[in-house]
């Protein structure tokens, strides 16, 4: 009796051990590996795919991405050292076969401006990649640029790493949802999100970007109109995931809600085949647009519903003119859009350039275009971005040196406005202080 029960407790401490190790295993095998994880040579320059640490859309909880780089061969070989790095914020994509880690062509926004002197570094974002069964995050403005900045940071640091050499010049790049991600990424910088490592921006090159969604979709519900259906459901979705209190039913019409899962859960289609589809079963044309009220239900586009005021609330809260804040830690900002943008309506250019005309933010200019769509601007803005890149030659910019009038007593305060310092010497004061941007005396400092 002894012997047997020995037996039978000899199994279930075997079976135990098997147990935990095969737990110990899969949580491994869970865990994505941090780092650079592949290397791809595309046409004329290569990709180094990454994973990188973040955290996800609470600002929280941990959370692991993938993102990529993209350099010249010249870069990769070693046998030239770039201007700088550029943080790139991508374009509406809707299949996980567009993310950026798996761009492998010249002829794409990052093969484009690659050559341009810069080294690129863009994640994949939420929503594609190693989160590619999520809903991607679409326009939500904080949470998509603490990613891209935790992207751009690891990235900097993955190159160290590898010996490729790179000058001390940040770039901030972005077309349509990446002109709104690059604005919010000016906005974090400026209230010194991670500003140990990323203090300032040099130069920031965006276009065709929604800063004001909340006009824009006032616009259309106004016209009743959208020329670009597939952008509804994406926004929408976005609030949906963010307030508990709304669902699809109260925004979209039973048979839309029906497509949702096949047209968007599923990552097979790209953003004109969603349109398409969704003028062939609900009517209108890419020329005529389509009825608000054929997808939407009839409370959610009335102004007055609790649907409606909830998503407006969303909307102000992620776009860039209803708060009080100034890219004080961008150099200079250069926008391209046209009159003519039947996706992003030229409303929101105006509304971020008054915007930052009332805050006193004057290291802006704005590329009017007239005569072209929201894809031709696109490529009109790649092009561009690579020739301004390409003759950029940094300077000091906003940024004062530290060295003039060191021995008159001065005030010192974040860029936010907070007095830090009272009558010290400016120069004493540069030495006591962390790294971040600062205003000490009349100048903003680096350090």
């Amino acid at each position: 009796m002894l012997q047997q029960t020995t037996i039978i407790m000899k199994r279930i401490l075997i079976s135990f051990v098997v147990l935990t190790l095969a737990t110990i295993l899969c949580a491994a095998q869970e865990q994505p590996q941090l780092g650079i994880v592949n290397r791809t040579q595309c046409t004329g320059f290569w990709r180094y795919d990454f994973n990188y640490q973040t955290t996800d859309t609470d600002g929280k909880t941990p959370i692991v991405l993938s993102a990529a780089i993209f350099l010249s061969t010249k870069f990769h070989e070693k046998t030239a050292e770039a201007k700088g790095l550029a943080l790139m914020n991508h374009y509406t994509i809707t299949t996980d076969d567009e993310r950026p880690t798996n761009v492998t062509g010249q002829f794409t926004l990052e093969g484009f401006i690659q050559g341009s002197g810069f080294i690129i570094i863009e994640s994949d974002g939420i929503g594609f990649g190693l989160t590619v069964d999520r809903s991607q995050n679409y326009l939500k403005g904080r949470a998509t640029a603490r990613i891209d900045i935790d992207a751009f940071i690891a990235g900097r640091e993955l190159l160290r790493q590898e010996g490729i050499g790179f000058g001390n010049v940040v770039a901030n790049l972005g077309y349509s949802q990446g002109g709104h991600g690059g604005m919010w990424v000016n906005r974090l910088v400026a209230e010194g999100y991670r500003s140990d490592e990323l203090p300032k921006i040099d130069y920031c090159i965006l276009g065709g970007g929604p800063y004001d969604m909340y006009s824009q979709l006032n616009g259309m519900f106004g016209d009743g109109v959208s020329l670009y259906p597939v952008a509804i459901p994406l926004i929408l979705n976005s609030i949906i995931d963010d307030n508990e209190t709304l669902t699809y039913n109260d925004v979209f019409r039973p048979e839309f809600v029906e497509k949702i899962p096949e047209w968007f859960d599923s990552k097979k289609y790209k953003s004109p085949e969603i349109n398409n589809l969704i003028y062939e079963t609900f009517g209108g044309s890419a020329e005529t647009g389509i009825q608000m009220s054929a997808i939407l239900t009839d409370e959610f586009i009335n102004p007055e519903s609790a649907a409606q005021k909830a998503a407006a609330e969303w909307l102000k809260e992620n776009s860039l003119v209803y708060d009080d804040w100034s890219p004080i830690a961008t150099d200079k900002i250069v926008f391209f859009h046209s009159h003519d943008d039947e996706v992003v309506p030229y409303v929101n250019m105006e509304s971020m350039q008054q915007f930052l005309t009332d805050k006193g933010y004057a290291s802006f200019e704005v590329k009017e275009i007239r005569g072209k769509r929201h894809t031709e601007t696109g490529m009109y803005y790649a092009m561009q971005a690579k020739s301004l890149l390409a003759a950029y030659e940094p300077s000091s910019g906003a940024v004062e040196s530290i060295d003039a009038d060191t021995d008159h007593p001065v005030d010192v305060y974040t860029i936010d406005g907070c007095l830090i310092m009272r009558q010290v010497s400016p120069r004493d004061a540069y030495n006591r202080l962390r790294r971040g941007i600062y205003i000490i005396g009349n100048k903003k400092v680096v350090k």
